[in-house]
């Protein structure tokens, strides 16, 4: 898989929508920062075009995220590449289908597989809006069962999204919800947390397995809060940013 797909940041530019800005921090369960995430996307609705570049401790981007625009909100393909372990993904969403192009790591060998695309399928950020799509029915109590793909094993899993109840979160009122798989899977992890602000409904925290390996080549679990609210910024900020060379190490670990 090649890494030419982050030039494709610069002819997107001629867009009207304005360019919004967020970043969140992830934590061990030490307490130890594992790393930063900047958010950018190119206006506010779900299906806008978006870039995440994940940033060493000391502010070094390792690895970044491309989701082009889409109509389809759940279900939504991305570029992945991380180049501090060699990662890499490029996730395909056709019509009737998805392309799953995975790579482990650098010593991998690309894995590459074509999928069915069930009703109400859920793709990576795709969550949030599924979570969103879904906020009444979650709200009144009733749980909501969704596929979820899962790109290093190349299918879909089912899982649950359940509603916890209100809750405050660093001043703000704000909804916890859990999702967890509907059938257990050996393996594959059973449970994450989430939290998403009343107002707007924007994921303000989420607690669970991180989607980034580690030094120690494992996932670990993390908990990445998103305490600011996105913000307009100036165009220039996002090409300098996002033209950053990635970094092939950083400690993300506690020792």
């Amino acid at each position: 898989m090649r890494a030419a797909w982050l030039l494709m940041v610069a002819p997107c530019a001629a867009g009207a929508a304005p360019l919004l800005r967020s970043e969140g921090v992830a934590t061990l369960p030490d307490g130890t920062a594992a790393y930063r995430e900047v958010h950018w996307q190119r206006g506010a609705g779900d299906g806008s075009e978006r870039w995440v570049e994940y940033l060493c401790p000391a502010g070094q981007p390792f690895a970044r995220k491309q989701m082009p625009a889409a109509a389809r909100l759940q279900a939504r393909g991305y570029v992945l590449q991380d180049a501090r372990s060699g990662q890499a993904a490029r996730v395909v969403v056709g019509r009737d289908g998805v392309k799953v192009d995975w790579k482990e790591d650098r010593s991998a060998p690309s894995r590459i597989k074509q999928l069915p695309l069930p009703a109400d399928a859920v793709v990576d950020v795709g969550f949030d809006a599924a979570v969103r799509g879904h906020w009444q029915t979650l709200l009144d109590g009733r749980p909501v069962s969704l596929p979820f793909l899962v790109p290093g094993r190349q299918r879909f899993y089912p899982v649950q999204v359940q509603y916890r109840g209100p809750v405050r979160w660093q001043g703000l009122a704000a909804h916890a919800v859990d999702v967890r798989l509907d059938t257990w899977f050996g393996a594959v992890a059973p449970r994450l947390s989430l939290i998403y602000a009343d107002a707007d409904r924007r994921l303000l925290e989420f607690r669970g397995t991180s989607n980034l390996r580690d030094a120690r080549g494992n996932y670990p679990q993390v908990t990445a809060r998103f305490a600011a609210a996105a913000t307009e910024q100036p165009e220039q900020r996002w090409r300098d940013e996002l033209q950053r060379p990635l970094v092939s190490s950083c400690v993300v670990t506690a020792k």
